[in-house]
């Protein structure tokens, strides 16, 4: 057991960190990677591969960059378009945020500030082929926390309207999609002169706006309610079918096309469940995600059916709701 700020948590011991995994089933010849995710301290992960499982031991990967920094400074959750990884930072007292792109090693190699007025967050990012996305969600000020000085002031739900902003040339064109806050973003795309973004959204609701930019128009369509999710990272910034993602204690897959969703109930909160592609197809593969004290590997194709392999860890994980798949040898 180890304290850190008063909170008691459970920690590996070395030992255990160096000791395989026990395996129930038997872990398929095509999965090679490591599930990682990003806890209070750290990120943390196991390695699955032809050895069996253990815990990985590599660096933080780019995907999983720290969300919040000092002096209530935020960063999107980076993406990658096949060649860099793009973020967003925001600072609440600068009035610009800045569209930052990274390299695999996280290091920093472009930043390109745009104009942003009041505070906003910046919470999430996505990339298509043309345009960066952005969204401005002005986060809530606490005037009082801000005088006494003991916590950030800018925190709590959004206050006020939301704007999503495509970003080109380095200004964004800017739609309003009413208020809300968005959680995290699960892919856009560009579709016959619009763009599609598809994100996770307070209180916890999968939401479809479609933004026309010859008219400037948004069209909303709720889907089902969803805390976070994601697709194929084969598809990031194309047309996607498929988001894999939790709602409450139940891991569950949404075909946007036919409107239909499939749903694992797992009696407990599941983290982040990461799409691992076995084949060319779109939706053929493995759903990987922590759950307790256990790595469930399920074929993303039947969630409801036998789980084709499960890890047993020592002790149970929080879930966590920042989760990717790194591929054979970068988690080695």
């Amino acid at each position: 057991m180890e304290r850190v700020d008063g909170v008691v948590g459970v920690v590996a011991s070395v030992q255990e960190v160096a000791e395989a995994l026990v395996v129930r089933g038997a872990l398929p010849a095509g999965l090679d990677g490591a599930l990682v995710w990003s806890g209070k301290y750290g990120v943390s992960g196991v390695r699955l591969g032809p050895d069996g499982a253990q815990w990985y031991r590599g660096a933080r990967p780019a995907a999983l960059a720290p969300a919040d920094w000092p002096s209530g400074a935020t960063m999107a959750r980076p993406v990658f378009d096949g060649e860099v990884w793009h973020t967003a930072m925001s600072h609440p007292d600068l009035g610009y945020a800045e569209h930052v792109t990274l390299g695999d090693d996280g290091e920093v190699l472009r930043a390109e500030p745009f104009p942003l007025d009041g505070a906003p967050r910046m919470r999430a990012v996505g990339v298509t082929e043309r345009f960066v996305v952005v969204f401005d969600s002005a986060p809530y000020y606490s005037r009082a926390a801000d005088l006494v000085g003991m916590r950030d002031p800018y925190s709590g739900p959004a206050a006020g309207p939301t704007r999503i902003g495509l970003l080109a040339y380095g200004r964004p064109h800017w739609f309003e999609v009413g208020e809300g806050e968005v959680l995290s973003l699960v892919n856009v795309y560009e579709d016959l002169g619009r763009v599609v973004v598809d994100a996770i959204w307070a209180p916890g609701v999968l939401r479809r706006h479609t933004l026309d930019l010859a008219t400037g128009g948004v069209r909303r369509v709720d889907l089902p309610a969803m805390d976070v999710g994601a697709v194929d990272e084969r598809l990031t910034g194309r047309r996607h079918r498929f988001v894999f993602g939790t709602a409450g204690t139940a891991i569950v897959r949404h075909d946007v096309a036919l409107g239909c969703t499939w749903r694992r109930e797992l009696g407990i909160t599941p983290g982040q469940p990461v799409f691992v592609p076995n084949g060319e197809d779109e939706g053929q593969g493995w759903v990987v995600s922590v759950a307790g004290d256990e790595v469930l590997v399920l074929d993303a194709a039947d969630l409801a059916g036998p789980p084709v392999a499960v890890v047993r860890l020592p002790f149970a994980v929080e879930a966590s709701r920042r989760a990717t798949w790194l591929e054979g040898r970068a988690a080695a």
